[in-house]
């Protein structure tokens, strides 16, 4: 007897989701598109990041995923079919540079600190399809047992939670998806062979033969791989984060970072950034800060993937404002030649971030109290995120947050460091 379990994923995007395909015709890094000019997200990439969270939680069987050791092969069970859009998507550019993130006694001899400062070479722009776009996808397991089902289950509610993502700069920002609904189909055969033989796995339209267990998957916890810290932030003025690749000079020389939809919207990006200089601030070890936030090391070829991602804000409420500034010249108190400029800034919105720990850092109560401290930072109005932070730009306010899905918001007030975290929180 032989046993076939469908199940198909329909998924919105989160965050921009940015796959490569290693061609920079239009961008530094263009996307995948296929035979119709259309963004697909290839199987290898789903059956990559599911095989590598399994792998990293100790549940990876060969017997399933198959294996060739010692000239033996054992085929596989499961099998991926690409992700294609179930409606029109839009590609956006993104723009993106490295800034200089140095403390006290990292710089070399003569050489002055210049945080938030561009490195020389680090501009670079990527295509990614924009946020609330919609994917459907397969997979289909062969003779899967209760146990290896209920994992794939669970590493779909690892997608749906952001532990898991797709694509570039996934610890950034990116690449995040919603599960908007999960369905299985299975067949036992040769007792199901008309059901088999009337069903068709690529009618995306058709619900015949498939269960709806998308509550099953929401049913299903993360809590034993990562933590999660949701934030829910109020501005208190204005934030700049700057477009440069598409604007319109008319309307101004500058404009606020914005989704197609003219969203304002913070990058994962940007809150790393944020978060990885105040960290590092605090706890003036530069070794801790990389084990957590990870690096790239080009000159001694290593590099290590971030342990904590942020998600993409979407501002919303507030107000649209564009203002007109000059440089003065500190001397004279007289405006500068060519100094004249307009930015179109947003003002007094509200939006969400969320950040998941993973569990597998090392010194975890140690980077729970020095995030807990960003975290009162923040809160208070001394960390902001964003361009202008020295003019009063970028500056948050949490009105309350979640931890694991428990209120610890009067701990944040209390500025708790210790406690903030901890896991005996009253539901």
């Amino acid at each position: 007897m032989s046993k076939i379990n469908y199940f198909r994923i329909n998924f919105s995007l989160a965050s921009p989701l940015s796959v490569g395909s290693g061609e920079n015709v239009n961008t530094d890094s263009d996307i995948i598109l296929d035979s119709r000019n259309k963004p697909v997200i290839p199987a290898s990439s789903i059956a990559g990041i599911i095989h590598h969270f399994l792998e990293d939680t100790g549940k990876c069987s060969k017997d399933l995923w198959g294996s060739t050791e010692n000239g033996d092969s054992i085929s596989s069970r499961i099998r991926f079919y690409d992700a294609v859009p179930v409606s029109d998507c839009f590609v956006t550019v993104r723009d993106s540079v490295a800034l200089e993130n140095k403390i006290s006694g990292e710089e070399d001899e003569g050489e002055l600190l210049h945080n938030k400062v561009g490195i020389s070479g680090s501009k670079f722009d990527k295509e990614a399809v924009e946020t609330t776009d919609g994917f459907v996808t397969l997979i289909e397991i062969h003779n899967a047992s209760e146990e290896e089902r209920k994992i794939m289950i669970t590493s779909l509610s690892a997608i749906n939670s952001g532990m898991i993502r797709i694509g570039s700069k996934t610890t950034r920002g990116y690449g995040q998806l919603k599960v908007e609904k999960l369905r299985e189909a299975y067949f036992s055969l040769p007792d199901d062979r008309e059901k088999w033989l009337a069903f068709d796995q690529f009618n995306f339209d058709s619900d015949i033969c498939y269960n709806d267990i998308t509550d099953e998957m929401n049913n299903t916890s993360i809590e034993n791989y990562a933590d999660k810290i949701t934030l829910t932030l109020i501005q208190k003025g204005a934030v700049s984060i700057r477009s440069y690749t598409v604007k319109d000079i008319a309307d101004a020389d500058y404009v606020q970072l914005s989704d197609k939809d003219g969203n304002p919207v913070i990058p994962g990006t940007s809150w790393a950034g944020a978060f990885r200089s105040r960290f590092k601030e605090l706890s003036g070890n530069r070794e801790l800060t990389n084990e957590l936030f990870g690096f790239v090391d080009t000159v001694n070829n290593k590099q290590q993937r971030s342990k904590v991602f942020f998600s993409e804000s979407r501002i919303t409420g507030g107000t649209d404002k564009t203002i007109t500034r000059t440089s003065i010249d500190r001397f004279s108190a007289g405006v500068k030649t060519s100094a004249l400029y307009s930015e179109k800034t947003h003002y007094n919105g509200k939006c969400t971030l969320e950040i998941v720990l993973l569990k597998s850092i090392s010194e975890p109560e140690k980077c729970k109290a020095l995030l807990s401290a960003v975290l009162c930072d923040l809160n208070k109005g001394y960390l902001a995120v964003g361009g202008l932070t020295s003019v009063g730009r970028g500056i948050f306010e949490i009105q309350t947050m979640l931890y694991n899905g428990k209120d610890v918001s009067q701990r944040l007030i209390d500025c708790d460091i210790l406690n903030m975290m901890g896991d005996d929180v009253s539901e």
